[in-house]
């Protein structure tokens, strides 16, 4: 990815994980959140070069609409990291997560940053969940993790062996049986 305003502008709009977005929708959605709009040629002539001196006002509406820091446009480092967040997050998106859930994570990512919060360590936790979501791990499993009760329930079935596992295994699916629930969810 190159350096010009240009170039990033042209890699959010084919990247965002709502899009990708041609020129009209970019102003038509600018323009639906009360931002400032660049008429659709501008927008045309920014995101190819052609116009290379955007205002502030629109650097910030278009930083705005694609949950992006203001210095994204003005910093590699901001810029290059960002792209690899939102490559990750079109990972996620083409194993079948929600394009605005991913574009609301990017916006909480983004607010993260400017809380001081590193970028690697961000990007880090995305290559997280990107693994785990290659190892069959969903989402909503992810969730019910967050229980203490059945977290802890897992570590203590740490170190056992295979038969201590599949008799624990057995028990828990018996409990589930007894209180109306399928044997595994």
């Amino acid at each position: 990815m190159g350096g010009s305003f240009a170039d990033r502008l042209d890699f959010l709009c084919t990247h965002d994980p709502r899009g990708p977005f041609t020129n009209p929708q970019v102003v038509r959605m600018l323009e639906e959140r009360g931002l400032p709009a660049p008429s659709s040629t501008y927008m045309w002539q920014l995101r190819t070069g052609r116009a290379d001196n955007p205002t502030k006002k629109h650097m910030d509406a278009l930083a705005d609409l694609f949950a992006v820091p203001q210095d994204y446009w003005s910093n590699r480092g901001t810029a290059t990291t960002v792209n690899s967040m939102i490559t990750r997050l079109n990972e996620l998106k083409e194993s079948g997560a929600d394009p605005e859930q991913l574009h609301r994570q990017l916006r909480s990512f983004t607010k993260l940053m400017s809380q001081g919060v590193a970028p690697e360590a961000l990007d880090e936790q995305l290559q997280t969940l990107i693994r785990l979501q290659e190892a069959g791990v969903t989402a909503a499993t992810l969730k019910r993790l967050q229980d203490a009760r059945v977290t802890d329930i897992a570590m203590r079935a740490v170190g056992l062996s295979d038969k201590g596992l599949t008799a624990a295994a057995a028990m828990i699916d018996q409990v589930r049986r007894l209180e109306g629930l399928p044997a595994e969810s």
